[in-house]
Order: C-alpha cells, then structure tokens, then sequence
C-alpha cells in the first residue's frame, strides 16, 4: 500500500477528522470480526467463576476517582 502523507496533510481539518475516523472505523470491524482465541477464553471463563463463587469479594470502581 502506498499513499503520500504530504497529500493526507494538504486536508482540511474536517476532511483528516473523516479520514481518521474512518481508518478507525475499519480497524475496529477488522477486531471485531477475529475469533476469540482459546486463552482468552478460559481466562474470561475463569474471571466469571471467580465472581460466581465471590460476589461479595468486588471492588466497586465508581468510588476510586
């Protein structure tokens, strides 16, 4: 892929606002659509059995400002 920074940067504010947007717009339907892997997985598995087992045992982040 080849492109010219110096183009991007002739552009009006609003139009590289647009353009950033949209490459962050591609980038978080290109994450969105891999699969989970299987580590991460079993590591969110085993933070909700961690929290099943103690509901009490939180730490409630509203309060840590």
């Amino acid at each position: 892929m080849s492109f010219d920074k110096n183009e991007i940067f002739k552009l009006s504010t609003e139009e590289k606002r647009s353009l950033a947007f949209e490459l962050l717009d591609s980038i978080d339907e290109e994450f969105i659509n891999q699969p989970v892997s299987e580590w991460k997985k079993r590591l969110i598995q085993k933070r909700v059995d961690t929290d099943i087992k103690n509901p009490s045992d939180v730490i409630c982040w509203i309060y840590y400002n």
